[in-house]
């Protein structure tokens, strides 16, 4: 991801909501800096995908990256938690974000990460990003419930 691409990752992930969380201008600049990868799939100038991660031990302030990092963030066991995987609706069933997933776990892999971890909306519901990750290998963690009507559920993927 380069910084001409984040006013159409803007636009993407806040066309996502509430598959994902919002974001403005700063802060979506924010994440990526912080990030421990941020891509892009760019088709032709057009944006198909875009996914952001970050590795253990970042000072991020996600309280879903922050509860995974309670369990799963020893040295032993490093991971990636996947913060947001967003594929353009022109773009979808391409296998992009199947293609972004097998790049992060071989990229993972390599670095000595054991798994791949992230949630995916229980409420407000997202059924077909739970269908997805079950369907490519990911397994239920746990559900945790932020407030009334914002449930997670929590995959992982080993590597």
């Amino acid at each position: 991801m380069r910084p001409e691409d984040l006013p159409a990752v803007l636009a993407m992930n806040n066309d996502a909501v509430p598959a994902v969380n919002p974001h403005d201008d700063g802060s979506v600049a924010a994440l990526v800096a912080e990030a421990d990868r941020s891509w892009v799939v760019d088709d032709g100038g057009v944006l198909g995908a875009l996914l952001v991660t970050f590795a253990p031990g970042a000072a991020y302030a996600s309280a879903n990256y922050r509860w995974l990092s309670d369990r799963f963030g020893s040295d032993d066991e490093a991971f990636r938690y996947v913060d947001r995987i967003v594929v353009a609706p022109t773009h979808r069933r391409l296998g992009l974000a199947g293609r972004l997933y097998d790049t992060l776990a071989e990229q993972a892999r390599a670095a000595g990460a054991v798994r791949l971890l992230c949630e995916v909306n229980v409420e407000p519901p997202n059924p077909q990003s739970i269908a997805f990750h079950a369907a490519t290998g990911w397994t239920p963690v746990e559900d945790l419930e932020h407030a009334p009507g914002k449930v997670v559920r929590f995959f992982e993927r080993p590597l």
